[in-house]
């Protein structure tokens, strides 16, 4: 088991240059991935430019109005509508449980990787969340440029348990 300890970033430079200096370990990427996923709340555009610097450029579409000249692509786009419908998701993964009503520390977000195994030329790593029972897994690759990238990762942004006021609320 591994922890990946990072702030939180609200700015898009700041965003990207923490990046490109971490690229070099797939598990960090995951975590720019769900630092970008807790901007959705409350700047989505910021979010999805965020998002497109760590994943995959096949998953984006060119857009000269973005930040990063990219914007996600259809399938990609949908995980963001995911986080926002329900943003529990993305802060389950850096210390939000139910039991403490899915808050964090913003100063220091901690995520635990469980378990790490090469996977068709790259790796499937999978991330605890304190809203599932099950661990996630996500796959990432190197690119030419020696930067971990973000390949598959649909399955980070599936629903989490109910906080006890949730479940006591019919």
């Amino acid at each position: 088991m591994t922890k990946v300890k990072k702030p939180m970033i609200t700015d898009f430079k700041k965003f990207k240059s923490a990046w490109a200096k971490d690229a070099g370990k797939p598990e960090n990427t995951i975590m720019y991935y769900i630092i970008a996923a807790l901007n959705i709340e409350k700047d989505p555009k910021l979010a999805e430019s965020m998002m497109t610097v760590v994943v995959s450029k096949k998953h984006c579409m060119e857009d000269g109005k973005s930040p990063s000249g990219l914007k996600l692509g259809r399938s990609a786009k949908y995980f963001i509508g995911q986080f926002k419908k329900n943003p529990q998701i993305a802060a389950s993964y850096v210390g939000g449980t139910p039991e403490n009503r899915y808050k964090y520390k913003k100063s220091e977000l901690v995520m635990t990787v469980v378990k790490k195994q090469d996977y068709q030329g790259g790796y499937k790593i999978f991330i605890q969340s304190g809203g599932k029972d099950n661990p996630t897994p996500l796959q990432l690759k190197k690119n030419s440029s020696g930067q971990w990238k973000l390949t598959e990762y649909s399955s980070v942004c599936t629903g989490v348990k109910k906080t006890p006021e949730e479940l006591g609320d019919f």
